[in-house]
């Protein structure tokens, strides 16, 4: 992946790639920044939040337990209250068989039930009844039965059953109230039995509003969208807060695979919602407070932060977005203006100059190119341009110490004359001569039509075979499309000569010369071969390391060489008119001849006109 990024990267310019670069040193570092500052807040808030519910939860089992201790110190007043006592030993007997009790026991036991509820609002009422069923009550004689049969009520059968020990009853709705309102009461019921015997005289009965439950948890700071579930030993439901709109979680929580431990802290699944599962458990009463937080509740301020992060990261990377592409801007413009610069130097424009900016690196750069432009201008204007005019003069000199017109007259003379001697041959000659010489100084073009070139090599070479007769050969495979394709002047004939003199003079039998030119898709081959004695291999190596070599503006105007425009003088003419779509090959053997190859691409100057 590492490499695939790096092998992309080298395609972009580098302006693309300071935008990306500035762009990932700010974002990776927010991003990693933002997503550890995150996580850990996440984490923090998370335990934070559990260990506040813990609290929570046992803060409200202990305000639970205070609440219930005054319900059993409330349990516990009869026994020590003599008249209670008697008044319900006056009224024994099997329960609900009770008729009637006295005026005056009535008013006594409502003074002493109602002391005991005054300024007491979590309580609904205080009950004393008898073994027969009479009751006392607190509340108005028009709203409770003076005589009630317990039997009708299965919870009381607990109260019947603790043996004098204080229980507490879940939600219920006793019998004993004459308007049925529908509001269920929990309550705290005792069986209160005679000190001194320990028989039973009858049962005290305190019905507690579910109002003293929400009560405490609105004393509390406590999570309003939370589950808070108070259920006793037996895993009765006691008390149920839902958050608001939400349903009942408790008979989820019932068929929850196994009963939590007490004091567990964990996350649980109920309908198909996730919570945090906190419970607590008193020893005392025996009830479980147990608060279930949905996990998006707690999360919630995560997510906030998780959006605003996300928010200002997408801020920071647009300002960042712009300050890298303003500062790479202003950091690759003098590049960018280089760069362009040079391609118009690579082109020729040598006089195009660039702006420098400041004293960095950048303004060392523009005035080194300018330096270089100025000194490469130069060079050109005193090598190349003064080496051309060097030899457009020398040619010009040439021409104007000859007459050609006079030259051409007096051939011409010499050819009738041959004629009248009937000398076929000195005229052939002679015509030739005529045809090299207009050839060669008539013309100033240095590009020509390769069947014109060809026409001067057939001149040279019939004046040739005039001198050395049979012993030279000559054959031609000229394709019909290259005929008009331009080439240099005279590049053909010295490589002819070089074949005669250097490889079939010195040969007994002669020797044959084969000229052939074709055309290769967008190439041009010309090759000279002849099957003359040819040269050895480290020769040929160093005459092709030669032709090779940068061509120089006096070695174009050397004549060393024999027949005047060498072997080395064509190389470099090819190399200076195409550069590297032009070159000049040696290849053979020793004893078995030479063949010279001008390869010359055709495109662009030159190589790739026709006429």
């Amino acid at each position: 992946m590492v490499r695939r990024l790096l092998g992309l990267s080298k395609d972009l310019n580098l302006r693309t790639k300071l935008l990306l670069l500035f762009t990932l040193l700010i974002l990776f570092p927010l991003s990693l920044q933002g997503i550890v500052t995150y996580r850990h807040f996440s984490a923090t808030v998370d335990e934070k939040t559990e260990q506040f519910t813990v609290d929570i939860v046992r803060q409200i089992n202990a305000n639970l337990d205070r609440l219930l201790k005054d319900f059993e110190r409330l349990s516990m007043m009869p026994l020590y209250d003599q008249v209670v006592l008697t008044i319900l030993s006056k009224y024994d007997g099997e329960m609900g068989t009770g008729a009637w009790a006295s005026s005056d026991d009535y008013m006594k036991m409502k003074l002493y039930t109602s002391a005991n509820a005054y300024d007491r609002a979590e309580i609904r009422g205080i009950h004393l009844i008898s073994n027969s069923g009479i009751f006392f009550s607190n509340v108005d004689s028009m709203a409770v039965d003076s005589v009630w049969d317990s039997r009708q009520d299965e919870w009381f059968a607990e109260v019947e059953q603790s043996g004098g020990a204080w229980v507490l009853i879940p939600p219920h709705s006793p019998s004993y109230y004459t308007v049925n309102t529908g509001d269920a009461y929990i309550s705290v019921g005792r069986t209160i039995r005679d000190p001194d015997t320990l028989r039973t005289l009858g049962y005290i009965l305190i019905d507690i509003k579910l109002d003293a439950f929400r009560n405490i948890l609105s004393n509390l700071n406590f999570e309003q969208d939370a589950n808070v579930i108070v259920t006793d030993s037996r895993r009765r439901l006691l008390f149920e807060r839902n958050s608001a709109g939400e349903q009942s979680v408790y008979g989820d929580l019932l068929q929850h695979a196994e009963p939590q431990p007490y004091g567990s802290n964990q996350k649980i699944v109920l309908g198909g919602q996730s919570y945090l599962y906190v419970q607590h458990h008193s020893n005392y009463s025996g009830l479980s407070v147990i608060s279930l937080t949905p996990i998006k509740v707690i999360r919630k301020e995560s997510r906030e932060l998780g959006t605003f992060t996300l928010w200002f990261a997408a801020l920071c990377v647009a300002v960042v977005t712009l300050l890298a592409v303003i500062v790479s801007y202003r950091l690759t413009r003098p590049l960018i203006e280089l760069k362009k610069s040079m391609i118009r130097v690579e082109q020729g424009n040598f006089d195009r100059r660039i702006a420098v900016y400041g004293r960095d690196e950048f303004g060392q750069l523009g005035r080194g190119f300018n330096k270089m432009t100025e000194e490469i201008d130069r060079l050109f204007n005193e090598v190349f341009i003064l080496g051309i005019r060097e030899k457009e003069a020398e040619l010009s000199a040439l021409q104007s110490q000859i007459n050609p017109h006079f030259i051409y007259n007096t051939l011409e003379s010499i050819s009738m004359m041959a004629i009248r001697g009937n000398n076929a041959e000195v005229s052939d000659m002679v015509s030739a001569l005529g045809k090299l010489l207009r050839y060669t100084i008539d013309k100033v073009d240095r590009l020509v039509p390769l069947f014109e070139e060809i026409r001067f090599v057939q001149s040279y070479v019939r004046i040739q075979q005039l001198r050395y007769g049979e012993r030279l050969r000559v054959e031609y495979d000229i394709a019909e499309e290259a005929n008009l394709i331009v080439i240099p002047k005279l590049i053909l004939q010295p490589l002819v000569e070089n074949a005669v003199y250097h490889g079939i003079d010195e040969a007994e039998q002669g020797g044959t010369i084969w000229i052939s030119a074709l055309r290769f898709e967008d190439e041009l081959l010309i090759t000279v071969r002849d099957d003359g004695k040819g040269l050895a291999e480290p020769e040929i190596e160093a005459l092709n390391e030669r032709l090779r070599a940068t061509p120089s503006f006096q070695g174009l105007h050397s004549g060393g060489e024999r027949g005047g425009l060498g072997l080395s003088n064509i190389a470099q003419r090819i190399m200076l008119i195409y550069g590297d779509r032009g070159e000049v090959t040696v290849d053979g053997s020793l004893g078995q001849g030479l063949a010279v190859t001008i390869a010359i691409k055709l495109e662009g100057t030159g190589g790739g006109k026709h006429v």
